[in-house]
């Protein structure tokens, strides 16, 4: 029962701190977790290994320092030990969280038939992202006359 509190409390405190991280910070925490994760769940071997570490427990740690679980776990504030069996799941939590809007709107846009309206609509709703923002702005602005 403890260590299902302590992964809902983990991954609880990594939501939260998701949800008040800006648009590139994300990013950071996105591919550092797919970097950890690649390891974890043995996509990749470990850095200067040519072969899989077969405990767990090490190859959680390994991953930790060698494949930035540490730089996820710190963006996100999570105190935790390198070997902390509850962090691969908190980063697929993680993962999916970032991932839930482009989900719904990949499922909006084959429901509908209708990719490209659901994808300007979306550019159009997020205009209040600043990162989107700026671009828009960008692309709205006059482009100076070119001299012949």
């Amino acid at each position: 029962m403890d260590r299902i509190h302590a992964l809902t409390r983990q991954t609880s405190h990594a939501l939260a701190m998701l949800a008040t991280t800006a648009t590139g910070r994300r990013h950071v925490i996105r591919a550092a977790a797919d970097e950890y994760l690649s390891q974890v769940d043995r996509h990749r071997l470990p850095v200067g290994y040519s072969q899989p570490i077969v405990d767990d427990r090490s190859n959680r740690g390994d991953a930790y320092e060698m494949r930035r679980g540490d730089v996820f776990a710190r963006m996100l504030g999570i105190a935790c030990q390198p070997s902390d069996a509850q962090l691969p799941d908190t980063a697929r939590a993680v993962l999916a969280a970032i991932d839930a809007p482009v989900t719904a709107l990949i499922t909006r846009a084959e429901t509908t038939g209708q990719p490209l309206i659901v994808a300007l609509l979306h550019i159009l709703a997020t205009d209040s992202d600043p990162d989107m923002g700026e671009a828009l702005r960008r692309a709205r602005a006059p482009r100076p006359a070119v001299a012949a």
